[in-house]
């Protein structure tokens, strides 16, 4: 019986690289019975949305895996290739793996064998997917249905960044958070277009769009860039050189990891105002986490949404500045956070990036300083 509409192969992407996600992202969801739940490109992210959406197949390569292994998942191309094919526990218990599995194994591609690529190793790669979900589909009068939890809460005491070593997260990370509503979407383009920050941070933005229009826009944002970027999601690690994207309908907040205060993750909620998603809980969560080393950017829009946030990032020590009236599409939030006194200095759009690059550079400055006066 083949899958119905409802039902297809559920297939999550690991690739550092932006083309290749995207090739395999469209050969895939080209493909009637299978459709790609997610992309990843760091093996914390990989992890993190495998255990989120519970994918029935993830394509995949080594080097975002520990040793060609993910949790929970069965491997059935080797980890001498240079793609491998993980299936869920689930879906190989369903449908004998000892046969299907093996048979699998025997028929690898040859373009991908012993790690090496040549022309349309990633169209017979394809045909063995489809291949493959053919003969779990045909086990059975079709896959049983499962109630699948959208998203994960970081547990409290191993998260998934736990289970890999990020050196760099154990040091405090600044955050630059912008908020925007009207014409925000040109003004973040332009800023992360310029975005040249050497130092470890990370960019929240909470840019008032509907649901889908977000996801857009980030695939739109990591064109002009080498950082990644990102809709953010439940339980996300906040990692350097990473910029965040608050999903449309939702709220998204910044929690710390227990134990380890400098490891960052995301909670996200179902929006509860007309504003969303909302700058103000952004920027205070934010603020709560990361206090000094939090830089709040007010840009274009209209509202009064992120004079809240500016309010809690200065008692918390960080620093706020605003977008300029000249360069402003709608002077809406800016005004009213400038008018409130939550503010520390107004710029232009132009300028914005020199004052973010020299906010990071003080702050690193000073933990350096700090780490060698107290040994």
């Amino acid at each position: 019986m083949p899958l119905t509409p409802t039902r297809k192969i559920r297939v999550l992407i690991g690739d550092a690289s932006v083309r290749s996600r995207l090739v395999l992202l469209g050969m895939i969801n080209a493909d009637p019975n299978l459709e790609v739940v997610d992309t990843a490109q760091s093996r914390d992210e990989l992890l993190t949305k495998a255990m989120s959406y519970q994918p029935d197949v993830i394509v995949t390569h080594s080097g975002l895996t520990l040793s060609g292994h993910l949790p929970s998942f069965t491997s059935v191309l080797t980890t001498e290739s240079s793609l491998l094919l993980l299936v869920s526990a689930e879906m190989a218990l369903q449908s004998h793996p000892a046969s299907n599995v093996k048979a699998f194994q025997e028929s690898e591609p040859e373009a991908v064998r012993n790690g090496k690529k040549r022309p349309g190793y990633k169209e017979e790669l394809m045909a063995k997917l489809k291949e493959f979900g053919g003969r779990f589909t045909g086990s059975q009068n079709g896959l049983r249905k499962v109630k699948r939890k959208e998203h994960f809460s970081m547990p409290t005491s191993t998260s998934a960044v736990d289970l890999f070593s990020y050196s760099a997260l154990d040091k405090p990370l600044c955050l630059v958070v912008i908020g925007a509503s009207t014409g925000g979407s040109k003004a973040v383009e332009y800023l992360i277009r310029e975005l040249e920050v050497v130092q470890p941070t990370a960019v929240l933005v909470a840019l008032h769009m509907p649901e889908k229009f977000t996801k857009r826009l980030a695939r739109r944002l990591q064109k002009l860039t080498h950082w990644r970027v990102e809709e953010g999601y439940e339980g996300m690690a906040v990692t350097p050189q990473t910029i965040i994207i608050a999903p449309g309908g939702m709220d998204m907040l910044v929690r710390r990891t227990p134990l380890r205060p400098n490891r960052l993750f995301l909670e996200i909620m179902p929006a509860t105002a007309v504003e969303s998603p909302s700058v103000d809980l952004l920027m205070q969560s934010a603020a709560a986490c990361a206090r000094a080393q939090v830089l709040g950017v007010i840009m274009t829009g209209m509202g009064k949404d992120g004079s809240a946030g500016a309010c809690a990032i200065q008692e918390n020590g960080g620093v706020v500045i605003a977008q300029n009236e000249e360069t402003s599409s709608i002077f809406g939030m800016a005004k009213n956070a400038i008018e409130r006194g939550v503010v520390n200095g107004v710029f232009p759009l132009g300028q914005i990036n020199a004052i973010i690059n020299r906010f990071v550079s003080d702050r690193h400055l000073s933990h350096g300083l700090y780490c060698n006066l107290t040994g």
